[in-house]
């Protein structure tokens, strides 16, 4: 049998309740454990645990049998459980409470019928108590042959906290005596002054950058203690590790100062060369550049300053509406492994442990995770995200927003559709939407009206092209309306490409209808022919759209952000001419506008 060492364990808590007596107060009864500093009793004797369970007609679990050849029950010290565990007292449980009265037609709750399914059978170790019950469940054992511990507190009908063993139970109320008495002065004992030590040094090494797995064990150990300094610590390690983006109200509360732009906004602005980087990076996340942007930031995290003795990560970065997305908890844990503040005295260059920027292309969209329904995009070479914006768009460029916020503030629920912009390297731009439902009728135009050659049928059935963008070097426009989309049922696969503003090439595809048009000199790489060869004999599915992004992709050296295009912020801009019932009236001459 496993032996259990429990006197260490138990000898510690006796010492920390004795040398915090002065500050906890002496109560009738703890004469004696002050005089013996032992909190427990005699141990009970192997006759006497053996008439416990001929008694009970069981063997007992190991780490409760083995408490009690250590000691035959435990006093209270600040649990409110009292005697817990003697061997005279624990007995089958009786249900005082009336806690399996609520079972059945009773019981309002899958969770209240589980509450009460415990206590019949169950032992229960603490009768003298109450305002807490401690039981061992025979119907609940686990591989090394322990059986549940239960710890209820509250009304019958509520769920009890549940431990995997009794050891773990009484671990768990040692953990609590010191939370209970964290804040009582003078409460200060060999265990506190152990965990402080340990949050010091979980501290400073998080600032070199070490074994931060390790780290953070020692903040939960210290915090589940209620030691006061762990509880900040703890949670930067582990808002980094969850990466961004998080409230606001939250990273102010871990002591990162954050400036509001416009009353709802926040913008992260620390001090110094790391600030500088941080201002620099936003610029790029905002129009999607999310790996440059990060590419920015790790250099510089060596340069970044704590505002005190409490703050050891940069975690404004995860609340900037911008930026948060930006810190995946890859990258938080990079962050936090990255010697910085008061760490840096060892010296390390990790410019070559940064992942290099990941080249999304295009085929993502035909990922089976990505179904979304029908999408378009615009790539331009040559023009800015503002730019292409103003020859798609309709009215201004809103600010960074999710997709989801884009959504509904100014899609599909809003009444409009909007696409969202940025950049996209290689020195394009995008343009990007998506919706659940078909595009058509309406076309992605200009308000300038842009269109190609007359006489070819856009996948909505205007004429020509779309998406020639004037000011660009070369343009190119990729609309896709899933099998099942409505009107498109088959599918549809359209694409074309212009240059200094006229349309060169292209093709549409529809599954099912008739086939494939297409005008202009289209390369080789992009026959629709070789990539869509049974359009015309059934719907076109996502190997075909596949292998149609790949092509696309791979002539042009394109590639849309996938990061950045479902998890950041971006710039949006209505494709959508505002409908005349929100249109605000002209004011008349001589009238102030």
């Amino acid at each position: 049998m496993k032996i259990y060492n429990w006197r260490p364990f138990l000898e510690r808590w006796s010492a920390d309740w004795v040398e915090s007596i002065g500050a906890l107060g002496l109560r009738d009864g703890d004469e004696e454990a002050l005089r013996e500093r032992w909190l427990g009793f005699p141990a009970a004797g192997e006759d006497r645990i053996r008439a416990l369970e001929e008694r009970l007609g069981v063997t007992l679990p190991p780490t409760y049998r083995s408490f009690l050849a250590t000691t035959d029950g435990w006093r209270p010290a600040g649990t409110g459980l009292s005697p817990l565990g003697a061997a005279d007292g624990v007995r089958r449980h009786a249900d005082p409470g009336g806690r399996q009265e609520i079972s059945g037609d009773g019981a309002d709750s899958v969770d209240a019928v589980d509450a009460v399914d415990i206590w019949a059978g169950a032992l229960e170790l603490s009768p003298g108590s109450d305002v807490a019950g401690v039981l061992l469940d025979p119907g609940d054992v686990n591989a090394d042959g322990e059986w549940a511990a239960f710890l209820h507190r509250g009304r019958p009908d509520e769920n009890p906290d549940r431990y995997e063993s009794f050891m773990e139970l009484m671990q768990a109320l040692f953990r609590e005596f010191h939370r209970a008495n964290q804040a009582t002065p003078g409460f200060v004992n060999e265990t506190t002054r152990e965990l402080d030590a340990d949050v010091e040094e979980a501290r400073t090494a998080c600032l070199r950058g070490d074994d931060i797995d390790a780290q953070l064990e020692l903040l939960i150990e210290a915090d589940e203690h209620g030691r006061p300094r762990a509880r900040g610590l703890r949670a930067q390690v582990e808002a980094m590790l969850d990466g961004g983006p998080v409230d606001s109200p939250v990273v102010a509360d871990l002591g990162d100062p954050l400036r509001e732009t416009d009353g709802s906004t926040v913008r992260y602005e620390p001090p110094g060369p790391f600030g500088t980087a941080v201002a620099t990076a936003r610029e790029l996340a905002r129009w999607g550049d999310t790996d440059a942007a990060w590419h920015i930031l790790a250099p510089a995290l060596g340069d970044w300053e704590p505002y005190g003795a409490e703050h050891i990560a940069p975690v404004g970065l995860l609340a900037d509406p911008v930026l948060g997305p930006v810190i995946t908890p890859e990258r938080g844990r990079y962050i936090l492994e990255t010697p910085r503040g008061g760490g840096r005295g060892r010296i390390r260059d990790r410019a070559e442990e940064a992942p290099e920027p990941v080249v999304d292309g295009l085929a993502w969209l035909a990922d089976q995770e990505e179904q979304q329904g029908s999408y378009r995009f615009v790539l331009a070479r040559g023009i800015s995200p503002e730019d292409l914006a103003g020859h798609i768009g309709h009215g201004p460029l809103l600010p960074p927003s999710s997709e989801e916020e884009t959504s509904v503030l100014f899609g599909q629920e809003g009444g409009r559709r909007t696409a969202r912009v940025g950049l996209c390297g290689g020195g394009w731009s995008f343009a990007f939407e998506s919706r659940t439902e078909p595009f058509r009728p309406e076309p992605l135009s200009s308000p300038g009206g842009v269109s190609g050659p007359d006489g070819v049928s856009g996948p909505d059935g205007v004429s020509g092209p779309l998406g020639t963008v004037p000011g660009a070097a070369k343009s190119v426009l990729v609309w896709v309306e899933r099998p099942g989309q409505g009107v498109a049922s088959p599918g549809t696969f359209h694409f074309s490409c212009a240059e200094d503003g006229e349309p060169r090439y292209g093709f549409t595809v529809r599954g099912e209808e008739t086939g494939t048009e297409h005008w202009g000199a289209i390369p080789e790489s992009l026959d629709p022919k070789r990539l869509f060869p049974d359009s015309g004999d059934r719907a076109l599915d996502l190997d075909d759209e596949y292998e149609g992004l790949t092509a696309v992709a791979e002539e042009f050296g394109v590639s849309l952000p996938h990061f950045a295009i479902r998890y950041g912020r971006l710039h949006a801009v209505a494709t959508q001419p505002e409908p005349e019932s929100e249109r605000q009236p002209e004011p008349e001459p001589g009238q102030p506008s």
